[in-house]
């Protein structure tokens, strides 16, 4: 499969270092509350759902040859609930339209010791509207390869089993998907909340010979979410661009919060702290392929 070359880069150290702008840590145990959150961009499904064929395994929904030329409305303070995403627009394209609401500057970069790292980024829409976003290379690999594993329900166990209880995932059609998920009780400031549950509907669409745009929003109508979940409203794109041998992965999720978990106190706003956790929640991916290809050089010299 011959790979495109974009000139398409993304968080370095240099660029982050310029940075001075973040909201002040909350408390722990409002932090603790929130780590359901970091789920809201990682839309799982099981491995044996995918078709056989090409790409992975992957399917998708529609495929164009080129991203889409038409520009992003932008997104706008005060204006979270109107804005869409479109379809086919290109990482670039979604990051501009966001250019509105937060400067460049405010994506931080992250390292966590179980591997986790890349750069994320928290901005408050007003009200109850939040933009989370995270961008991180996945390492000798292809998008079709990435977006397997963001849809294999085994990585979502592994990296946040501590906070998952279930995952039923089933396909409806064509590069289409449906994920229940199931998250553990959580400590919230008046005590502990129940099992929480909610539907999230994906939809994969590919563009020229190896890039993806995953769709990822919450199923309001499904009758399994429970009134105490998380969010109330949720839209994320998630683009994979092939950059050389590497995925350039960068997510956009906008959500409007549930106060009964992120609540919004005197002192200060959880919502922009539910945002960076979300942010840094898909973050896994770039160390997921690190690991696989240290296991392939590993081999190969073996």
């Amino acid at each position: 499969m011959k790979r495109q070359q974009h000139k398409r880069i993304i968080g370095s150290r240099e660029y982050m270092k310029q940075g001075n702008y973040y909201m002040k840590p909350a408390p722990r145990v409002v932090a603790l509350l929130l780590l359901p959150l970091l789920h809201l961009l990682i839309s799982e499904a099981s491995a044996n759902i995918f078709s056989d064929g090409n790409d992975a395994g992957v399917t998708f929904n529609q495929h164009r040859r080129n991203y889409a030329r038409e520009s992003l409305t932008k997104l706008k303070y005060g204006s979270a609930d109107t804005f869409n995403f479109g379809r086919f627009q290109s990482p670039d394209a979604v990051d501009e339209a966001m250019s509105d609401c937060r400067s460049s500057k405010s994506f931080k970069h992250h390292s966590s010791r179980d591997g986790k790292e890349g750069y994320y980024c928290s901005t408050r829409l007003g009200g109850d509207w939040v933009l989370a976003e995270s961008k991180q290379v996945a390492k000798n690999c292809i998008p079709a390869e990435v977006l397997a594993a963001y849809l294999d329900g085994s990585n979502q166990k592994k990296w946040n089993e501590d906070k998952v209880l279930d995952i039923n995932v089933s396909r409806t059609g064509q590069g289409l998907y449906n994920q229940a998920m199931v998250l553990k009780p959580q400590r919230v400031l008046t005590g502990k909340t129940t099992v929480m549950r909610y539907t999230q509907k994906i939809c994969v669409d590919k563009i020229g010979n190896s890039n993806y745009n995953a769709f990822v929003e919450l199923d309001t109508k499904s009758k399994s979410n429970t009134k105490l979940r998380p969010f109330h409203i949720l839209k994320v794109n998630v683009g994979l661009e092939q950059v050389g041998n590497d995925v350039h992965i960068y997510a956009a999720g906008i959500m409007k919060v549930n106060r009964k978990i992120v609540p919004n106190l005197v002192i200060f706003d959880a919502s922009g702290l539910a945002g960076a956790m979300a942010g840094k929640g898909t973050l896994w991916l770039s160390k997921h392929f690190q690991d696989r290809s240290s296991k392939i050089q590993k081999n190969t010299i073996e």
